[in-house]
């Protein structure tokens, strides 16, 4: 049996945002709850989810993604605020959200969607990238969104460059998964 990589597209932070929304998000990791917090060297922007893969599926998914990229141009996304997903009466998830040039962030992953399905990966059950956010946590048990805002810092509204698509590995560990680079892919067109 061939090796099956665990692999998702992504836009990466660049370390000194990782640390400043690690900075941030430092009293909610204080708080009595029962949450599951992102390292801060995990903190990214997913774009598509493949699940296992085996090598020549992660070439071939390269590839796509490098037609992608030629047709390109850079872009900024800004971070938001603290949200939570699915919504704060019921929060699953505690992450950051995101604005900026959303319409371009929309255009890319429905381009990652429908490129990546003509070459015979299964496209997402969902129909529109929405909303786009950055995971900092998640919730194993039910969760209390009072105390995470009533606690919350300000988080930075720095922006991110989206250059480039990572294709990414991530092997689950009880301590939690370690993501490690399989390729990145910049965009070809300038700004």
């Amino acid at each position: 049996m061939s090796e099956q990589i665990r692999a998702f597209t992504a836009v990466l932070l660049q370390p000194e945002l990782q640390q400043r929304i690690s900075d941030c998000a430092g009293s909610l990791y204080k708080l009595p709850l029962d949450v599951k917090w992102v390292e801060k060297n995990n903190l990214h922007l997913t774009l598509k989810f493949f699940g296992s893969l085996s090598r020549g599926d992660v070439e071939k998914a390269v590839t796509q993604l490098k037609m992608i990229a030629e047709q390109e141009k850079p872009f900024y996304l800004q971070c938001g605020e603290l949200t939570a997903l699915p919504h704060s009466s019921r929060p699953r998830v505690i992450c950051l959200s995101l604005k900026g040039e959303l319409d371009r962030l929309q255009s890319l992953w429905q381009r990652i969607e429908n490129t990546l399905a003509a070459a015979g990966f299964p496209k997402e059950k969902r129909n529109k990238f929405h909303p786009p956010h950055i995971t900092l946590g998640r919730f194993r048990s039910k969760g209390n969104w009072a105390v995470i805002t009533k606690n919350a810092d300000p988080f930075p509204d720095d922006k991110i460059l989206v250059d480039k698509i990572h294709m990414m590995a991530s092997k689950l560990t009880p301590r939690g998964p370690i993501y490690s680079p399989l390729a990145a892919i910049p965009f070809s067109k300038e700004s």
